[in-house]
């Protein structure tokens, strides 16, 4: 499993390229001063520090997914989307009864 390591300018400027300015979990445009690289296969997982596995992340981004793969952090996401839906229409309906 390859080690967390410090990227070279050159290696942060082709990922901050790759990804066109942008984060590439919420697609919002960053500086490229605050851009964090992050492993789309995490390293915990087996992924690699190989340009085909990196992309750009604000940290925000970075910090939340964490240690998953995109595809756990979507599916997190909407285990809570749906989970506060439930939630709201529980209380509309408990509301009314009330």
């Amino acid at each position: 499993m390859d080690k967390r390591r410090k990227f070279t300018d050159y290696e942060r400027k082709t990922v901050y390229a790759n990804g066109n300015g942008r984060c590439a979990i919420c697609g919002k445009p960053i500086d490229f001063s605050k851009m964090t690289i992050d492993h789309k296969l995490p390293l915990s997982k087996g992924g690699t520090n190989e340009m085909g596995n990196l992309q750009p992340a604000c940290l925000t981004c970075n910090v939340v997914k964490s240690d998953l793969t995109m595809q756990e952090l979507v599916d997190i996401a909407s285990q809570i989307i749906w989970h506060n839906r439930y939630l709201k229409i529980k209380y509309l309906f408990t509301k009314e009864a009330i």
